[in-house]
This record gives structure tokens, sequence and C-alpha cells, in this order.
């Protein structure tokens, strides 16, 4: 019986040692990879400039998808508000944004550009998820390499609309200010390598956004 006993834990030991081994290298690895990342996230106030996209196509607008409500606001109006939508309302949302970023990065010390700058090395892709009555606009945004594509950090911001006017001047409201979100994550990367609300996965921004 001892006999037994002994072989028995001569053998555990023989199989649980190399996966304790296999398991402290592979935090070992994870530990740097997350250093590595965390240092590749702050050296990007270093850029002169940063490409940043933004994509409306999962956009929920006023609980519409973008195709219903540019169709309805069209049926209302006498003007050609498709039109203006695509080439007019939607572009100056956009810049809106990018001149309330760029100016509260600047204020804060640090040179780099966001905009329209395809040849950069890194770009920042903004997926708006929805916008509400009131112009109060959410965003989950992704920190990519360019010509990899790979998200090296994923986070959420959130714009504040406006309390009177038009549809589009509530909206700007909420652009602007997600605009100054966005630059206050930046600016955070740029300081720690980490931003406020960043999730592991794109599940679960609300929720890292309101704990």
């Amino acid at each position: 019986m001892r006999k037994t006993l002994f072989l028995l834990c001569a053998v555990l030991l023989t199989t649980v040692t190399p996966i304790e081994s296999v398991l402290a290298q592979t935090r070992k690895v994870d530990k740097q990879e997350r250093k590595a990342r965390k240092e590749l996230l702050m050296s990007l106030q270093n850029e002169k400039e940063i490409n940043v996209i933004v994509d409306f196509s999962k956009t929920n607008i006023h609980g519409m998808s973008e195709a219903d409500f540019v169709y309805r606001e069209n049926l209302t109006s006498d003007e050609d508000w498709a039109t203006l939508w695509e080439n007019e309302y939607k572009p100056d949302l956009f810049l809106d944004l990018l001149k309330v970023a760029n100016l509260y990065i600047f204020d804060n010390g640090y040179k780099v550009r966001l905009g329209d700058y395809e040849n950069s090395k890194y770009q920042i892709r903004l997926v708006v998820t929805s916008i509400a009555a009131n112009g109060t606009t959410n965003i989950d945004v992704y920190i990519e390499n360019t010509e990899q594509q790979n998200v090296l950090c994923k986070f959420y911001i959130v714009g504040t609309g406006g309390m009177i006017g038009p549809k589009v001047n509530l909206m700007g409201d909420g652009f602007k200010r997600a605009g100054k979100d966005l630059a206050k994550q930046t600016i955070k990367l740029f300081k720690t390598g980490k931003a406020t609300y960043e999730a592991e996965s794109t599940t679960g921004f609300r929720d890292a956004y309101y704990k």
C-alpha cells in the first residue's frame, strides 16, 4: 500500500510541476507583453501626427439606424437633407471633435496632431455607437497600428449634448465634448500607457465607463 502511494505521489509530481512551470512562463510572457504595450502607448506622444477615422455604420441616432434617421429627416425637410448629412453635417461633426481634441492636447503641452493623416504609423478609429435626441454621443475608440491594423488599446468616450437648438447643433455639442473626452484619454495614454475606461474586449465598454 505504501509503495503504491509513493508511486502515485511520484507520478503527480512529474505531471503537476511542468504545468506549474508553463503557467509561470505564461504569466511572465503576459507581463512582458503588457509592459511593452504600455511603453508603446506612452510613446505615441512622440508622434508628429496620428490618423483619425470615424465610422457611423453602427450608429443608432434618436433610436433609429442612420439610414432611417436620414430618411425621416428628409421627409420633413424642404432641402435635400440626405445630401446635407453626407456632405456637410456629418463631416462638420467630425471636424468639431478634432478641433476640440487638438486644442486640448496642445494646451496641455503636447504637439502631436490628430486628423486626416493616412500615412501616419498609428491611427484612432472612432466607432460612433449612438447619438441621443439631445445630442449626447457615445463612441467606442480603437488605437491601432495603421499598417497591421491590430488594436493596441480600446476604450469608451462620451460627449454630453446640448439643452436647446436644432438637431445638428445639439449633435455638434455632443461631438465637441466627445472630442475633449478623447483628448483627456489620449493624454492619459501618453502619461500612463492606459486609458481610464480601457476594456479588454469590445463588450463592457459602457459598464467600464459607469463604474
